[in-house]
């Protein structure tokens, strides 16, 4: 971003001082023409292992709903395999050394099922599945070797393409991390199978049965498959925040907002924490637009938007809701706490300069807000956003510029029977 723009004196005006406690800071953009490798690489490691996004953890975690189910269905109609040649041998060391594989697949995946059913472990359960799952298809090849039947192990033709299902099935889970880690295990497991079966039996002679060119494309097979996951799990990402960004502010859009408040309300039933809902506005927008023009508009809502969006805490939530409305869901936040939160916030709007032209002219706007929270103004989080809307429709006929907590005796009655609402 150009030094000078008209955001970059937006972002200057915002002091530290001023924003409240607890608030997140912006980060300083680095001057042109310089690098420093070090934070470079640290702030690369941080975004590695940064959790993502709520919505796409759930998005993930409904995958692996699906790649657990799967699992555990495919190892049930399998097992019938061995376990029948047990029970036609059960003293050959073969059929014995099969099925005890085939029970070690059965009970990874009824307690990978199990675990995803209760809900364990949302944030890493798909590494480990993921990592387990190419793990069995290598001992499954391991297997050969046992039966000293190395040829077998790294020319199959049934067990090896599994390594490339189990690699495509962690483009389910909404992480690319997760489809590196399952391909690069993969691509070191068999590498390590092939290479010990080569030194061991001394594989290299018999080139009509065994060749080191044919592995190589095994593995670059497995690596084309972890591309083309990974590929597939970025741009799927790319496309979901698209769908759910304002494109203008860059804050979350209204449809995104709603989701969010449903899983939310979910999350507060079970926890039973409050869930603080914010409604705001900006005052006399059509009025400010008219005056300075639709740029000078957009301008004021971008400002706006990137001060809440710097303003709270990860965890928070900040939604264009609709033209010059925001609305905000601040898990764990009490009443008090949320007024005087949301009373420094409207009290550092108003001292924010907003860009009218070219020339470096600016005016200031000033933001009404209601404030409502779960579980004390309503049994849901749905009802309890109408309070806040409402409260901020009192805002608007109090004075604006203020926030406003508490619903006015006979205000809400008024407000059903207003056939039109206005808001300057």
């Amino acid at each position: 971003m150009p030094i000078g723009s008209p955001l970059e004196r937006a972002r200057e005006k915002v002091h530290l001082a001023d924003i409240p406690t607890g608030t997140v800071p912006l980060e300083p953009e680095p001057s042109p023409g310089v690098t420093d490798s070090s934070v470079s690489w640290s702030d690369a490691w941080r975004r590695l292992w940064t959790p993502l996004d709520p919505d796409l953890i759930d998005a993930g975690y409904r995958g692996e709903w699906l790649v657990a189910g799967i699992r555990l269905l495919i190892i049930l109609l399998m097992i019938s395999f061995p376990l029948d040649q047990f029970l036609r041998s059960p003293m050959e060391r073969d059929t014995q050394i099969v099925l005890w594989v085939a029970v070690a697949a059965l009970a990874e995946a009824l307690v990978l099922y199990s675990a995803v059913r209760r809900s364990w472990g949302r944030t890493w359960i798909g590494f480990l599945s993921g990592f387990l799952d190419v793990s069995l298809v290598t001992l499954s090849l391991w297997i050969f070797l046992r039966l000293d039947q190395p040829l077998a192990a790294t020319n199959d033709l049934v067990i090896f393409p599994v390594y490339l299902l189990a690699i495509g099935a962690t483009a389910l889970r909404y992480d690319w991390r997760i489809c590196v880690l399952t391909g690069a295990s993969a691509i070191v497991e068999y590498l390590a199978l092939v290479s010990y079966s080569a030194w061991q039996w001394d594989l290299v002679p018999l080139a009509a049965e065994f060749s080191w060119i044919a592995q190589l494309g095994r593995l670059g097979l497995l690596g084309v498959a972890t591309l083309l996951a990974t590929s597939l799990v970025i741009r799927a990402r790319e496309q979901r925040l698209l769908s759910t960004r304002d494109r203008l502010t860059d804050l979350a859009n209204r449809g995104f907002f709603d989701d969010n408040m449903n899983r939310l309300g979910a999350i507060a039933s079970r926890s039973g924490e409050p869930v603080a809902v914010v409604m705001i506005d900006i005052d006399h927008f059509k009025r400010f637009n008219d005056s300075h023009g639709h740029l000078a508009g957009d301008a004021a809502l971008k400002v706006v938007a990137k001060l809440l969006s710097v303003s709270f805490r990860t965890t928070d939530m900040i939604a264009r809701y609709g033209g010059e409305e925001f609305a905000g869901l601040f898990p764990g936040m009490n009443m008090p706490y949320a007024v005087r939160r949301m009373e420094e916030l409207r009290a550092t709007i108003e001292q924010l300069p907003v860009p009218v032209d070219g020339h470096g002219n600016t005016r200031n706007v000033t933001v009404s807000m209601g404030v409502a929270v779960w579980p004390d103004d309503g049994a849901s989080l749905v009802e309890v956003l109408s309070i806040a809307d409402l409260r901020l429709y009192q805002a608007k006929h109090c004075g604006r510029n203020c926030v406003v907590s508490t619903t006015l005796e006979g205000e809400q009655g008024r407000r059903r029977g207003d056939k039109r609402r206005r808001r300057p």
